[in-house]
């Protein structure tokens, strides 16, 4: 599914809490303006030039001031203050495992990012890391972050597929920056934008912690992990992994017993289903009833309308999967129960 995945930093990989607002509380001091540092968490994930004119009303003389007092501090001591989420790394290392290509878009100043995942040993997990030139404003905004990113993917990676690709964030101008480059965003909550800041900003999907993240990014290795456990007896699961599952996902044929059904058997499984929610995702840019989302309900002959795209429907708790595609060579429809 997603083959390219991009990482804001701040409240995405790691809680920069205690390094940035103690900055922003010393910033802001020099111009006689006392805030508690916890009362200062707005200002994590935005550009600088943005929030101190949204905040405190700086003009652009103030802001350049304001921006050299916080770098004063957080150049020194503040970046040393971030901490990783826990199971961060373990999430990199599988995603990595599962042949994703990771990268990191940032409105940190690029070397700062560096500095900060080098320390943590994260920079390993990434193919590249993008971040803001220094006193670069323009540069600064996400959009601008995440289209070098994608340029740099374009000509370093031959065949590189363009709509396999997801930025992750935290913040609105995470998914605002997303959409604005062409790209889906999924919206983590364990970091410092809530529900409906992103709900508002119109995020893809949502994550409520890492668990669902995981899930989110690994879904189609989780859906073919399932399938291979209940149906593919003696096979070579470890070849199957390292050729990344996609070939897998058609390859085999049902056996009795499986939990499996293709073509008219699976689109009336599916139908029969009831479920509340259920992620949806697509292979492809066409545009259907399948955007990506959480979908209420879906029915099989609505997927059918959606030409040339592939299309999966996975339950919120992973506990089933259909699939539909038009590609040649595919099985075509299939439904799989994976447990639950």
């Amino acid at each position: 599914m997603w083959n390219t995945i991009l990482f804001d930093l701040d409240g995405t990989l790691t809680d920069p809490k205690v390094g940035i607002t103690k900055a922003v509380a010393i910033a802001l001091d020099h111009f006689g303006i006392q805030e508690a540092p916890d009362n200062l968490t707005h200002f994590i994930g935005p550009p600088l030039d943005e929030s101190f004119p949204e905040f405190y009303g700086f003009d652009q003389g103030q802001v350049d001031t304001a921006t050299e007092k916080f770098r004063e501090y957080y150049v020194r001591e503040g970046w040393l203050e971030n901490v990783p989420y826990p199971g961060m790394d373990k999430l990199l290392r599988d995603l990595k495992a599962a042949g994703k290509h990771l990268m990191v878009a940032t409105s940190k100043p690029k070397e700062t990012a560096v500095k900060i995942l080098e320390h943590f040993g994260m920079a390993q997990y990434f193919d590249r890391i993008f971040g803001a030139p220094l006193d670069n404003q323009e540069g600064a905004k996400k959009v601008n972050v995440i289209r070098n990113a994608l340029s740099w993917a374009n000509s370093a990676w031959d065949g590189w597929d363009y709509s396999g690709a997801v930025m992750v964030g935290d913040r609105r101008h995470d998914v605002v920056g997303a959409h604005q480059a062409g790209l889906p965003c999924i919206g983590v909550l364990y970091g410092y934008g809530d529900r409906a800041e992103h709900e508002n900003a119109g995020a893809d999907f949502i994550a409520a912690d890492l668990a669902g993240l995981r899930k989110l990014l690994l879904f189609e290795t989780e859906i073919v992990e399932g399938y291979l456990k209940s149906f593919g007896k003696g096979w070579n699961l470890e070849a199957i992994r390292a050729g990344n599952y996609r070939q897998s996902l058609w390859a085999p044929s049902p056996r009795d017993g499986s939990p499996v059904r293709e073509g008219k058997e699976a689109r009336a499984a599916f139908d029969a289903l009831d479920y509340d929610t259920a992620y949806i995702f697509r292979w492809g840019f066409q545009e259907g009833v399948t955007g990506a989302g959480v979908t209420a309900r879906v029915t099989a002959a609505q997927l059918d309308q959606d030409e040339g795209a592939d299309v999966y429907v996975v339950g919120r708790d992973f506990s089933w999967a259909y699939v539909h595609t038009h590609e040649d060579g595919w099985m075509g429809p299939y439904f799989c129960r994976l447990g639950g």
